[in-house]
């Protein structure tokens, strides 16, 4: 049983809560987190609740650290106070509401109290930051004004309530500027404004004449963005990953507006639509969406969930059922439902889909482990958003294998960068490339023909303004014509679904060098031969791996000896993968090298076998260990149920990337 005080002592202590849940709802969450389905998420809470206020923890949350760390880029470097700001909120707030106990209240108005102090929207790594980062704030204000605000004094209440009216003002003045970029596309909409929104309701006391207005504005704002970022059938033009971003705090906002009995913002018909394109970017087989535009190959978060109840969609239910990733635990239990999973084929999901507004095509024979699915994205760029030079670029999954992926993040206008056409199935004239592209500028494609026919699906993506010339009128490689034709042949007789690729392009009368480009999965060989290439997966090395199991909590070691053949400096690469129904809560092992302190090395996240370097942080920087000619020993401890590992290469050449030649500069182990 959880124990808490009495209800009147709770709403005294731990607050009387508006935005997402009441102190009436608090009976229905207290046995929600006694439930065999979530006490163990309630406990893992509380468990770092305990560490929060306990400054004999290492997870102690200390207020006088509330601007400590981050990256050296100052427009970035609020995003990692703002997110765990909202870490410790959700923690201490939701463990205050639901236990009952006032030392989670009475640390978060410590940590709120500082803020004051150290965060104000003046200080200049505040008012440098981006919109987003100030959006990440923004909410652990929200959270802990509405779960732990009773709990401050009147003056440090006061204090607070300034503070984010300041944050307010600043986002909505900076929104109705004339020559603000991330208007009205980009995600900092969602995740600022958003987050702006939820503070004008708590303030609506405080500020009678202002926050109205400010809801207001809000409200039209993402309505906007809404309706200008996503298009008609719910693709976001920045793609899944900044969609899940975007959405967490608007989709905060659109609740707790509708609870306020506010506008209905989840009636908007372009949110309605974005199971659909979330849908249809998930790889078959996988609890993953494509890696498109600068997202990575990650699964749904907890607005999908809410998504579920509010639209009433069996398949938002099964998205997040089948994707989730497994963070912000307080909102796993807060937005529950009854909401019954349906399955992409039984709710009506077609197996192509065209996303005009986008400019992405995409076909499929299914979701199950044995379908394949095959896109082609040639779309408009939308200043300023995330936009990479991918133009005609191409993704092919399935049969259990990532066989034409896409590289991921590269929000950087570096030449051969991740953004850039280099790192996308495209192709190369004399070694050029489209025009630049990441960091404001974009390229324009369209989809020029798309069908669907009962045999096969067709497009036709028009790639040639990309070669040209970005929207600075910066120039590409040049191209009269380039024009990529997509096949995607249906299953039948017991062949799998496959694409065809066919490129007309033309540079000019000359003769030039075209390079047709595949990015494949490290996961994969190559096999070259005169009459092309052939892919097949690598599979587990040498038929074993070692792993952390799952249901487990002792801890455990696999250990290896080796042999360095000369002193020098070395990285450790690991082939590895996640398993278990959350990937997001069995992607690390903890790496110790002779007997230096472990590294807590949080690995890629992915279902696949995939090459990754150790570090520390996350995502994982990489780390470089100083060694001596002859033996060394190391260690993987476990530190995550369900994270495994297949092999491991010692490398002395700070080039080198996976899948490695024979001959290295280091050793090559195998877990078995």
């Amino acid at each position: 049983m959880i124990a808490h005080l009495p209800s009147l002592l709770v709403m005294l202590l731990g607050g009387s809560p508006s935005l997402v849940f009441s102190a009436s709802d608090l009976p229905v969450l207290r046995a929600r987190c006694e439930s065999d389905e979530f006490a163990a998420t309630y406990a893992a809470i509380l468990t770092t609740a305990r560490a929060m206020i306990d400054p004999a923890s290492s997870g102690y949350a200390n207020p006088e650290e509330v601007a400590a760390g981050g990256p050296e880029r100052v427009h970035i470097r609020a995003h990692i106070w703002g997110r765990r700001l909202i870490n410790q909120m959700e923690a201490l707030g939701f463990a205050s509401q639901i236990s009952g106990d006032p030392r989670y209240a009475r640390h978060a108005g410590r940590i709120l109290e500082a803020c004051t102090r150290l965060i104000p929207v003046t200080n200049p790594l505040v008012a440098q930051s981006f919109a987003g980062a100030r959006g990440d704030l923004m909410r652990g204000l929200t959270i802990g004004l509405d779960w732990c605000g009773p709990a401050l004094s009147a003056a440090q209440r006061s204090a607070v309530e300034a503070l984010a009216a300041d944050y307010v003002r600043n986002i909505l003045a900076e929104a109705a500027a004339p020559k603000t970029w991330w208007i009205p596309h980009h995600n900092f909409i969602g995740v600022a404004v958003g987050a702006a929104g939820c503070l004008s309701l708590l303030l609506a006391e405080r500020y009678p004449a202002e926050a109205p207005g400010w809801t207001t504005q809000c409200t039209a704002l993402v309505e906007r963005w809404l309706g200008e970022g996503f298009d008609a059938d719910g693709a976001y033009v920045e793609g899944v990953g900044y969609a899940n971003y975007g959405l967490t705090n608007a989709i905060l906002f659109a609740e707790a507006l509708r609870r306020a009995g506010g506008q209905n913002l989840f009636e908007h018909p372009h949110l309605a639509r974005v199971p659909h394109f979330f849908a249809q970017s998930m790889l078959p087989g996988e609890r993953v969406f494509d890696a498109r535009n600068d997202s990575g190959y990650a699964g749904t978060q907890t607005s999908m969930l809410k998504l579920a109840e509010a639209l009433d969609s069996g398949l938002a239910r099964w998205l997040w059922d089948h994707g989730r990733e497994g963070g912000e635990p307080a909102f796993q239990i807060i937005w529950a439902n009854k909401v019954k999973p349906v399955a992409p084929l039984a709710a009506g999901e077609p197996l192509a889909a065209h996303f005009r507004g986008r400019g992405l095509a995409a076909f499929r024979s299914g979701w199950g482990t044995d379908d394949t699915a095959f896109s082609i994205e040639a779309g408009p760029f939308f200043p300023v958003t995330h936009n990479q030079a991918d133009k005609g670029h191409f993704t092919f999954y399935g049969r259990g294998g990532r066989w034409a992926i896409d590289s991921g993040y590269g929000n950087n206008r570096e030449p051969l960068g991740r953004a850039q056409t280099v790192a996308h199935n495209n192709i190369l004239i004399d070694g050029g490339q489209q025009a630049i592209s990441g960091a404001g500028t974009g390229t324009n494609g369209v989809i020029r023909e798309f069908a669907d026919e009962p045999a096969s699906g067709y497009l036709l993506a028009d790639c040639t303004e990309a070669y040209q010339r970005n929207n600075h009128n910066q120039p590409g490689v040049g191209a009269e014509r380039a024009l990529r034709h997509g096949l995607y042949v249906k299953p039948s007789a017991g062949v799998p679904g496959y694409a065809v690729v066919l490129d007309d392009i033309r540079k000019d009368a000359a003769s030039h060098a075209f390079t047709w480009l595949l990015h494949t999965d490290s996961a994969n060989e190559v096999e070259l031969s005169p009459d092309g290439a052939r892919l097949r997966p690598l599979g587990t090395s040498g038929g074993a791996w070692v792993e952390t199991p799952l249901g487990q909590s002792g801890r455990g070691a696999a250990t290896w000896e080796l042999e360095l053949p000369a002193a020098g400096e070395y990285r450790l690469w690991a082939r590895v993968r996640a398993s278990g129904p959350e990937l997001g809560k069995a992607d690390s092992f903890s790496v110790q090298v002779d007997d230096a302190r472990p590294v807590d090395w949080h690995m890629p996240t992915s279902s696949s076998w995939t090459w990754g370097l150790v570090g520390p942080g996350i995502p994982a920087q990489p780390l470089t260990f100083t060694l001596t000619a002859g033996r060394h020993v190391l260690r993987f401890l476990t530190r995550e149920p369900g994270a495994q590992v297949d092999q491991v290469v010692v490398s002395g050449d700070p080039a080198a990337q996976p899948p490695f030649a024979n001959e290295l500069a280091g050793c090559r182990l195998e877990a078995e």
